[in-house]
């Protein structure tokens, strides 16, 4: 019995004609830039390195930016390498790496600090109002499953 290789252009048809809803989705975003979203909201840019079964991630040359929308800015801090712990992941994505600089310069760049102090602001309004949602539906036997590290 003969076993014949397929060439990569092959593996990459075959692999196109399938859905992926596993780890394996991403293999084709391997040394790519891509954006990922944390359960706690951080959002981090890099080059997609390795992944393993569990979706950990390993991004290089990261950058966490937080964005300002009500007044048009954003920060943005590097972070070197990063790993990313697969269950923490909400959604990651491809970046058009020819595209990506387009939206930033609409917006003013701040200093990460007060970057980071509006978003904590913002998880802390919407921790409260979570919590008070939680307990209004309490009161009606239904229970709103709400963690503090799903700020998404």
């Amino acid at each position: 019995m003969s076993h014949s290789k397929i060439s990569e252009g092959e593996a990459d048809l075959y692999l196109d004609q399938y859905n992926f809803t596993t780890t394996a989705a991403i293999v084709g975003s391997v040394d790519r830039k891509i954006f990922v979203l944390l359960r706690d909201g951080r959002m981090l840019f890099g080059v997609l390195r390795t992944f393993d079964q569990y979706a950990n991630l390993i991004l290089q040359h990261c950058v966490e930016r937080i964005y300002i929308p009500e007044e048009g800015q954003y920060g943005e801090c590097e972070r070197g390498v990063f790993m990313v712990r697969g269950e923490n992941v909400v959604m990651l994505g491809e970046v058009d790496i020819d595209k990506e600089d387009k939206p930033l310069e609409q917006l003013e760049r701040v200093p990460f600090e007060e970057a980071a102090r509006y978003r904590d602001g913002q998880n802390e309004t919407k921790f409260k109002v979570e919590t008070q949602k939680s307990k209004e539906l309490a009161r009606y036997g239904l229970i709103h499953d709400f963690n503090k590290s799903d700020m998404y």
